[in-house]
């Protein structure tokens, strides 16, 4: 290399070195920039939004309410159990991670708000209690049926093979039976499985018949949604009957009876949903 190049490439290092020297001397010592303190009420909405449900998978976590409450607090929600259950819905309805949904509802339900379409996505206890075995002969290890009526004070009674849908019921079973107001779902018969984990169980087969046919689809299908979860569209002023196939369950009679009167605030021109929540043995 020549000796004039050389002399460049060295004042050309000597004079980066210097001024970097000297920027950081400036921004670190002479002007340095102002730290100031901020709070996660101040995040615009999408980040609020982020930190709501690192919050929620926090408490999943570890069960802490109290440090749910206090981490809660900083967002200055104007009303906190209200804004985390319209999160937990609109993640449900756009389709979100199951997990976000999950944590969401579970906080949701700690703080002492839910909502139908929330339900599937909180853990069900299998209720525990003394059955009297019905006088029909049973195989060598029976499991009674049973279906808990939720009420001021939950009782357990024996059911038959059939489940009346008039009411939502909880049991190894059907935990709900319900239907569902919301003009954004038009029509759909949603249908979730769960074990008894709450967990969503997929490949099981659904049967639906009404009087002019039937038709049988699959869980699993729609995994961003729920990996237990399937849907059907219903039609109007139709009346069906829906169980689950190769799956000991209650078959559900009159599924979409009565839905106008149901859901008298609905717009018109939009047909309410139905959702039906299995719990299975698994």
């Amino acid at each position: 290399m020549r000796r004039d190049g050389i002399f460049w490439v060295g004042g050309f290092l000597a004079g980066f070195v210097i001024g970097l020297a000297l920027g950081l001397l400036y921004t670190w010592v002479i002007n340095p920039i102002p730290l100031t303190e901020t709070s996660p009420a101040a995040l615009n909405p999408h980040d609020k939004e982020i930190y709501t449900v690192l919050i929620a998978a926090a408490y999943v976590a570890d069960e802490d309410l109290d440090r749910a409450h206090s981490r809660l607090a900083k967002l200055e929600y104007a009303d906190t159990e209200t804004s985390i259950v319209s999160l937990a819905e609109r993640y449900i309805n756009e389709g979100r991670d199951a997990r976000d949904i999950r944590a969401l509802a579970r906080l949701a339900d700690a703080l002492g708000g839910t909502s139908a379409a929330m339900r599937p996505f909180i853990a069900t206890q299998t209720p525990t209690s003394t059955l009297t075995p019905t006088p029909t002969p049973q195989p060598p290890t029976p499991t009674p049926t049973q279906v808990v009526r939720v009420t001021a004070t939950p009782t357990v009674t024996p059911t038959p093979r059939r489940a009346s849908t008039a009411e939502a019921v909880e049991a190894l079973g059907v935990v709900q039976s319900t239907a569902l107001c919301d003009p954004t779902t038009d029509g759909l018969l949603r249908v979730y499985v769960r074990d008894s984990k709450g967990d969503g169980v997929p490949g099981v087969q659904i049967l639906v018949n009404w009087p002019g046919g039937e038709d049988r689809f699959f869980t699993g299908f729609k995994p961003e949604v729920d990996l237990g979860y399937a849907d059907f569209e219903m039609e109007p002023d139709e009346i069906y009957q829906v169980e689950l196939v190769d799956v000991e369950s209650d078959t559900l009679e009159e599924i979409g009876a009565g839905l106008t009167d149901l859901c008298p605030d609905i717009p018109s021109d939009v047909q309410p949903s139905w959702q039906i929540v299995f719990q299975i043995d698994k």
